[in-house]
């Protein structure tokens, strides 16, 4: 069932469990796509492996992280996570991906848009999220549409990899 809607031909529905091998398969290609030149490709796949494994993101889900899927006509154009932080007025963003054929387009900030209001809708005042410093798009549009940054953190997620990132928030 659609959550919202904007134009007649994008939808954005929650996931539920049998939707996961779509999103791991969407995760590939995107990783695949718009990673390479930012990290290096044996962390990608150990990325994968880690986020994006059915079990891992069952347990997402059990956990109470919401996963939200951006259709655009039949495509699955991409993909949100939010949940929880154990702090009370706050929600972490965890994931927000789009088909690079889809950037450009205004749907990144519009996916964004609709998590926030998911977010206000459940009684959160700010969201917060991790974006790799060389994440340069991202950045530009997390910066475009409000958000600050925080800190900087360097995360040992192991395998012999680091994130290097921004804390990134916003008041919602």
């Amino acid at each position: 069932m659609p959550i919202r809607t904007s134009v007649a031909n994008i939808k954005i529905l929650k996931a539920e469990p049998d939707d996961l091998p779509a999103i791991q398969e969407i995760a590939s290609i995107i990783w695949h796509e718009h990673y390479p030149s930012i990290i290096t490709q044996r962390q990608i796949v150990y990325m994968l492996a880690l986020d994006y494994s059915l079990e891992a993101m069952n347990k997402d889900l059990a956990a109470g992280i919401s996963m939200d899927m951006l259709i655009v006509g039949e495509t699955l154009a991409g993909f949100a996570a939010y949940g929880p932080t154990g702090h009370e007025e706050v929600i972490k963003l965890h994931k927000l991906y789009l088909l690079q054929s889809f950037h450009g387009q205004g749907l990144g900030s519009m996916f964004l848009a609709h998590v926030e209001h998911e977010c206000i809708e459940q009684g959160f005042k700010s969201i917060v999220l991790n974006v790799n410093k060389n994440n340069h798009s991202a950045i530009k549009t997390y910066r475009r549409n409000g958000y600050i940054n925080q800190e900087s953190v360097l995360a040992d997620i192991g395998g012999g990899f680091f994130m290097d990132d921004y804390v990134m928030a916003k008041d919602l």
